[in-house]
Formats: C-alpha cells, sequence, structure tokens
C-alpha cells in the first residue's frame, strides 16, 4: 500500500469517499479494498477498454458500498421501530375508548 501522499488523483478521491462513509459494516470493507485496487489501476495508467472497465467496475464498488451504507440506516430504523413498544388505543388514550 503506498503512503498517505503517494496516491493517484482517483485513488486518492476514491479515499475521500469512502471515508466519508464513515464506519465501514459488513461487506463494505471488502468493497473499498476493492476500490482502492481499481483506482490504483486507473491512476496506474490503464487505457481504451481497460480504463473504460475499471472505471465501470469503480463506478459499481462505490454505488455498491453506497447502497449498504443506505441500508444499513434503513435496517438501523427499522429495529428502532420494531423496538418501540406497541400500545392499544385503549391503554394509550383512555378517555377515547
Amino acid at each position: 500500500m503506498a503512503a498517505e501522499g503517494d496516491y493517484g488523483p482517483i485513488e486518492a478521491k476514491t479515499r475521500e469517499a469512502v471515508d466519508e462513509l464513515g464506519s465501514l459494516e459488513g461487506f463494505q470493507a471488502p468493497l473499498a479494498e476493492l476500490a482502492f485496487a481499481l483506482a490504483q489501476r486507473i491512476d496506474g495508467g490503464a487505457t481504451g477498454m481497460a480504463m473504460s472497465a475499471n472505471a465501470r467496475e469503480l463506478r459499481d464498488t462505490i454505488k455498491a458500498m453506497t447502497e449498504a451504507a443506505d441500508v444499513s440506516d434503513a435496517t438501523a430504523e427499522l429495529l428502532r421501530q420494531l423496538a418501540a413498544p406497541v400500545v392499544s388505543p385503549e391503554v394509550r388514550d383512555p378517555a377515547t375508548s
């Protein structure tokens, strides 16, 4: 792995984007490593179809990571709602029952 200042421009931006996601959960960590490797290939001089394929794969990998983050947020919200106590209307508002 390169020292922090030794990243190429694509890898540096990829690392910034991954940092913005915050704490990585589940399969986000291996996806981040894949994104870094793809960015290194692009920075290393991939050309033509290889550049296009690597760029497309990098884009898809970052998209998968952000979707996983959104799913994690949605899952946390669902768990929060499921953990909330269920109160019948009679107990919640006895004056109207």
